[in-house]
């Protein structure tokens, strides 16, 4: 965790580059998760793609989606799900994207955005948090050029990240 945290402050000093590697996402992220308690929760496709990335920080914020997707969810039976697809763009051009779907209580476009801001959370809700996390891994996306977009569905939330 400290050695991710040093990567991403040391982004803030002038000229520094995210240093990263062409990995297959769910190597990296099977690797990450069989290490925590909640690897049984998470269903990753046998093929996410291979794209430039930093390993560490990668997996710091698709851990923080995971485990929001797990916290913030009132069914007996909680999941994580993480799958790949391209997606045709108005160019006619193909875009490839990474979901992260959960059964949760479900959250909007408008929801993540209010939500991504530091310190920001939801009033009355019961688990604790700093309100961090939403944000340092929001940055840590876009700091890999990624774009990233949120929907409630009827199970929960779809989130999608282009890469």
């Amino acid at each position: 965790v400290y050695k991710g945290v040093f990567q991403f402050t040391n982004l803030v000093k002038e000229d520094a580059v995210l240093q990263t590697e062409t990995l297959y996402i769910h190597e990296i992220l099977q690797c990450y998760l069989k290490r925590t308690s909640y690897s049984d929760k998470v269903k990753i496709d046998s093929w996410l793609p291979r794209v430039d990335l930093h390993p560490s920080l990668f997996c710091t914020a698709i851990d923080n989606l995971i485990r929001n997707g797990l916290k913030y969810n009132d069914s007996d039976t909680k999941w994580v799900k993480i799958s790949t697809d391209s997606v045709k763009n108005s160019d006619g051009l193909y875009d490839k994207y990474i979901f992260i779907e959960d059964n949760g209580r479900g959250m909007t476009m408008e929801e993540f955005l209010e939500f991504s801001k530091p310190y920001v959370r939801r009033q009355g809700q019961k688990e604790t948090g700093s309100g961090l996390g939403l944000n340092i891994c929001t940055l840590i996306l876009k700091e890999h050029g990624f774009e990233i977009f949120c929907e409630k569905t009827e199970t929960g939330t779809k989130l999608s990240i282009k890469l």
